[in-house]
């Protein structure tokens, strides 16, 4: 039985995209959202940082097109990395394969020029 992980998140880029060919020619492009959490005016924000991995035609864009600041919604899938280190420990992280990127402007307005 196949179960589903799908997640959207919306956040500002943390800085410029890595993008990269792999051995076998595929593109692939990862980068970091900050994404802030709602809460209560009087209480600390809280900000999560959510690693976001998108491949061949979409990683060409996203590395086109993304700077760091720039707010970016991503709609994909959770994957969990695992690897060994060096002494042996386990690790894990938890990532976005982004299949949908969508590029939200800031809101802000062009400063007028005379």
């Amino acid at each position: 039985m196949q179960n589903y992980a799908n997640a959207t998140i919306e956040g500002f880029a943390t800085g410029n995209p890595n993008f990269k060919k792999t051995k076998t020619g595929k593109s692939v492009c990862t980068f970091s959202l900050a994404v802030n959490h709602y809460t209560k005016p009087d209480a600390e924000p809280r900000v999560s940082f959510i690693d976001v991995e998108t491949w061949e035609k979409i990683a060409e864009i996203c590395s086109g097109s993304i700077l760091k600041g720039k707010r970016v919604m991503v709609i994909g899938e959770l994957r969990q990395d695992r690897w060994e280190n060096d002494e042996g420990k386990t690790l894990s992280r938890i990532k976005i394969v982004g299949n949908e990127i969508r590029f939200i402007e800031s809101g802000k307005k062009p400063e007028a020029t005379a």
